[in-house]
């Protein structure tokens, strides 16, 4: 009985914990698995379930313009994000170094996540890295380089994730962490 109640409680854990060695590099967590914490966003559009953060736009009416769920947190200029990451029917777009215009507007550099990208696909989960240093971004998926030299900033700023609201589409975002490089 006991090794069932443990498997259970083992089975519940959030999974917004350090991977093996994070801690000693740095890693911290951005999200805590239970509340938005830092993050301020749209709570009809972004919303908590077991561990993850995700965005539906299923059920939107009238509204043609992108939401975004911002880190009002630190702000970042070098540093090296890791999430995982699970798209449908849409993309997201990860704003880094940047600025809010008006409330959920961002203006800076970006980068996006997308189903068009071919390594990509819907409703699987993948391993997101970002690597953002000396005004320039490098991007793996599962691992493998994807993009490089993408234009950044040398200004620290504030992350934020966006998603379009139509076509209808969800993307869940899970074991979200940060360390900043000096």
């Amino acid at each position: 009985m006991r090794w069932l109640f443990l498997f259970l409680f083992i089975l519940n854990l959030p999974a917004q914990v350090l991977q093996m060695g994070e801690a000693s590099q740095g890693f911290v967590p951005l999200f805590n698995g239970r509340d938005f914490g830092r993050w301020e966003g749209d709570e009809q559009i972004w919303q908590i379930e077991r561990d993850r953060m995700w965005a539906s736009t299923d059920k939107m009416t009238g509204r043609k313009r992108s939401l975004a769920l911002v880190h009002r947190g630190e702000r970042y200029q070098d540093f090296e994000l890791r999430m995982e990451v699970r798209l449908r029917n849409g993309r997201l777009k990860l704003w880094v170094q940047s600025e809010e215009r008006t409330e959920g507007v961002m203006e800076g550099p970006s980068v996006e996540i997308s189903e068009a990208r071919k390594y990509l696909r819907a409703n699987e989960w993948v391993e997101y890295k970002l690597l953002c240093q000396d005004g320039k971004m490098t991007v793996w998926v599962n691992g493998e380089k994807r993009e490089e030299d993408l234009p950044a900033t040398k200004q620290a700023g504030l992350l934020a994730f966006e998603v379009e609201a139509v076509p209808a589409m969800e993307v869940r975002l899970r074991t979200m962490r940060i360390r900043k490089i000096n």
